[in-house]
């Protein structure tokens, strides 16, 4: 173990107190991140749409509407939901049946999947370190660089698929590493059966970008030089053949493969042929990779070069061996689930979530025992100090995060106006489930038809629909509207109208 001559200087007690004082300080500071970066989001209504409509479609199968093969968002967009598979959506709907129609379920799905994937990736990051009590005192590192990366925290706290692939990723990864501690045969084949079925799991969460586990055995005997070689191809072998058996076992099923197809043709296919058009493709997408990593390695960097001033003996002595493996395993594990996205027309920065934590844990492991090094030696007193500075900083983060429970959030004006055509058009919140014809560029405001949809079942038709009883216009409507008359709805910059009504002056 690494340890400076200051920290022996001092009695086995002694030590043990101030090594528990730096854990609580990190663990704090861990605690103060979670709550500004993910929780401050989660307690208020405002969600991204692709979030509201897995939403919609999850609180519709717990409705009845829609099957599991042929979900549906609503009434006229998406009535057969194609886009994902929808392995998210279903279990999701569970949580609806047992506590109904409420945003709280949306939430709390959402930080389950955080909760669920930060505890997996500590499973690997502990059982990785083994005896290296250093990097196992580290673990507030390692989950402090995830939460900070990239988009990870923002995406779990607006429901993207991202993060329930990454459960299922993680625990693939996990039953990986277990299964290469075990000394019987029939036990580590059962632990690689367990990671393609997980593997399978992720693959019906959002398709082939959760493949990335199959590489793990071969990638974990490049880093450790254990098992053999034969045993690692074998069991990569083994998490293919158990994804073809469950793939097997539902194209036999007609709702299974007509979904499968659907998927194929309407979103696969498109997607890397470019007929949905390119985002942030090419040397964008390298420059997007990098920024992802922005947070974790800066830090990182920073601890490298503050432990060279004040702590030279420490930088300089190096990694041990075994860390560098430990580098190694995480970086090859994160490239795996990242650079194939990397030849995809499309790309977004939170198709990056599920690399980030492997990433966060290789940094993590490079500058954990520096960091650890330099905190241990400071004064008792000041770590006491920095304890109780903490300590208030998080129940002042806490009461910030409080204060905005149950607020609109960023998309306040979007949600106000649903709720106003939804007062206007619903006979009530329970009972309203109608169309709403659209004139102009409001048929384009998907973030308007997620919250009308997700909130209270009403969906947009398209303007060359037929007309309803209802006419939500926006200022570009070139239609003739003689027939409907202004209900009086404050619902700028839009209005709505009603077919035959009175005509009302419009609300200030």
């Amino acid at each position: 173990m690494e340890v400076n001559a200051a920290r022996t200087a001092v009695g086995d007690e002694t030590t043990a107190a101030i090594a528990a004082r730096v854990t609580t300080v990190l663990w704090l500071i861990v605690a103060i991140t979670i709550c500004l970066k993910l929780l401050l989001d989660i307690v208020q209504q405002s969600f991204f749409l692709d979030g509201l409509i897995y939403s919609s479609i999850a609180r519709n199968l717990a409705q009845g509407v829609g099957t599991v093969w042929a979900p549906q968002f609503s009434k006229t967009v998406f009535p057969v939901f194609a886009e994902h598979p929808p392995l998210m959506m279903w279990l999701q709907s569970f949580v609806f049946r047992l506590f109904g129609d409420t945003v709280i379920v949306d939430k709390l799905f959402s930080l389950a999947t955080c909760a669920a994937s930060l505890a997996v990736i500590v499973l690997i990051w502990r059982r990785l370190s083994g005896a290296d009590m250093d990097a196992r005192r580290a673990t507030p590192i390692v989950v402090f660089f995830t939460i900070i990366a990239g988009r990870l925290s923002w995406g779990f706290a607006n429901g993207i698929l991202e993060n329930l692939l990454i459960v299922f990723t993680s625990l693939a990864i996990l039953f990986v590493v277990a299964a290469y501690d075990q000394h019987r045969l029939w036990c580590r084949l059962g632990l690689v059966a367990g990671a393609g079925l997980l593997t399978a799991l992720a693959l019906m969460t959002k398709g082939p970008v959760g493949l990335f586990p199959l590489a793990a055995p071969g990638i974990y005997w490049v880093s450790f030089r254990r098992p053999t070689f034969l045993a690692a191809l074998v069991d990569t072998i083994m998490i293919g053949g158990v994804i073809l058996v469950v793939f097997g076992i539902l194209w036999t099923m007609e709702g299974p493969r007509e979904a499968i197809e659907r998927y194929v043709s309407v979103q696969l296919m498109t997607s890397l042929s470019g007929e949905r058009g390119h985002n942030g493709a090419g040397l964008a997408a390298v420059r997007t990779f990098a920024r992802v990593n922005a947070y974790p390695l800066l830090v990182t960097v920073i601890v490298f070069l503050i432990g060279r001033m004040v702590r030279r003996p420490i930088a300089e002595t190096g990694p041990r061996h075994d860390r560098l493996q430990r580098i190694l395993f995480f970086s090859l594990i994160g490239f795996s689930a990242s650079l194939p996205l990397l030849a995809g027309p499309r790309v977004s920065s939170f198709y990056f979530n599920p690399s980030l934590p492997y990433f966060s844990a290789a940094l993590a492991t490079a500058c954990a025992p520096i960091l650890w090094g330099m905190l241990v030696t400071l004064p008792a007193r000041l770590l006491r100090v920095a304890q109780w500075i903490f300590a208030g900083i998080l129940g002042l983060s806490l009461f910030f995060v409080a204060l905005h429970i149950g607020q609109p959030g960023q998309h306040q004006p979007t949600i106000e106006i649903a709720d106003r055509i939804a007062s206007r058009v619903c006979a009530s919140a329970s009972s309203c489930s109608l169309v709403v014809s659209t004139c102009g560029s409001v048929h384009e405001d998907w973030l308007l038809h997620g919250y009308l949809q997700r909130n209270f079942h009403v969906a947009f038709d398209d303007p060359s629909s037929a007309p309803r009883d209802y006419l939500l216009a926006s200022e570009d409507c070139a239609a003739d509207v003689a027939a409907y008359r202004d209900v009086g709805a404050n619902v700028a910059p839009y209005r709505l109208l009603k077919l035959g009504e009175g005509s009302v002056s419009a609300s200030p």
